[in-house]
C-alpha cells in the first residue's frame, strides 16, 4: 500500500482555530489501521469512544479525525464542515487510500464523511470505505461512488506516495 505522510501543522479554518491541530506524520497504512480499530463502535453525535488513539466523538467527522490522527480538541474532533474547510479538494481520479469523501452541505443530520480505501471496480463506480454512520456504527464496506454534494478531499499535509 502507498504511504500518505501528514506532517505536524496548524489547520486553516475560516472560523479561526477550532481547538484542533494536525498530527505527526501518518501513513495510509496507519490511517486504515486506526479506522479498523473502530469497527463496531456505535454511532452518536453526542458520545465519545476511547481507544489507544485517544477519545473522539463517535460521529463520521470524529471518526475521520481519529483515523487521520487529528488531536480531538475540546469537541472530540472537527465537525464535517471544519474537515472540508481544512482539507484540500481533489479530483475523483486522484483518490487514494486515506482520502475522504465529504458532503458538507445541509445540517448536522445530513452532512457526512467517509474514508476512502480503494476502488471496488474498474469503472470506479463503487469503492471500499470505512464509515461511521447511524444504524450501523463503524463499518468497512463497499459503497456506490457518491453523487450530489459529496466531494473528495485530502489531508492538507499529505505528500505524494
Amino acid at each position: 500500500m502507498r504511504s500518505l505522510t501528514i506532517p505536524t501543522a496548524r489547520p486553516r479554518s475560516p472560523g479561526g482555530d477550532r481547538g484542533f491541530r494536525r498530527s505527526p506524520a501518518t501513513t495510509a497504512d496507519e490511517i486504515l489501521r486506526r479506522a479498523a480499530s473502530w469497527l463496531g463502535v456505535p454511532y452518536s453525535q453526542d458520545a465519545a469512544h476511547t481507544n489507544e488513539f485517544g477519545t473522539y466523538r463517535t460521529d463520521c467527522s470524529g471518526f475521520v479525525a481519529m483515523a487521520w490522527g487529528l488531536p480531538p480538541g475540546p469537541r472530540g474532533g472537527p465537525n464535517t464542515v471544519d474537515l472540508a474547510a481544512t482539507s484540500v479538494p481533489i479530483a475523483k481520479d486522484d483518490l487514494r487510500a486515506g482520502d475522504v469523501l465529504i458532503d458538507a452541505n445541509g445540517d448536522r443530520r445530513t452532512r457526512h464523511a467517509t474514508l476512502f480505501v480503494a476502488w471496488a471496480d474498474a469503472a470506479r463506480t463503487r469503492y471500499w470505505a470505512y464509515e461511521q454512520c447511524g444504524g450501523t456504527g463503524a463499518v468497512h464496506r463497499v459503497l456506490p461512488y457518491p453523487s450530489g454534494g459529496y466531494r473528495p478531499y485530502r489531508h492538507p499535509g499529505a505528500r505524494p506516495p
